[in-house]
């Protein structure tokens, strides 16, 4: 399971796709971006290490609705790439962005694998 594995399955899902800071300026329509917050060792398991990842959903500020539907769209998107992409808990509180002009959110998954 590779970044562009997640970015792939999130464009066939129809959605808009940035890697992080290539997005500027106001938000116009739905988007997301997937960060990749780095790679960690299980402190039980010298082998077993995970992949942190952020999708992080973005919707003008005018459209406060459709950010459910956007994470909605996000999960569906991702299960197909389960057990190796699995979901860590929920989706982060709905913030307002100020310099996206946005309503903002975030989903955390991990990608375990073994060093």
């Amino acid at each position: 399971m590779t970044y562009q594995d997640i970015r792939d399955a999130l464009c066939e899902a129809g959605l808009e796709v940035w890697n992080p800071a290539a997005r500027q300026g106001v938000c116009l329509s739905p988007y997301v971006v997937v960060q990749d917050m780095g790679t960690y060792r299980y402190a039980q398991s010298r082998q077993l290490v995970y992949t942190l990842i952020a999708v992080h959903c973005y919707v003008p500020l005018h459209c406060y609705d459709e950010l459910a539907l956007l994470t909605v769209r996000v999960r569906n998107a991702l299960s197909g790439l389960a057990p190796d992409l699995r979901p860590v808990g929920g989706e982060s509180v709905h913030i307002i962005n100020d310099r996206f002009r946005a309503h903002e959110t975030y989903l955390q998954y991990i990608v375990q694998k073994k060093s």
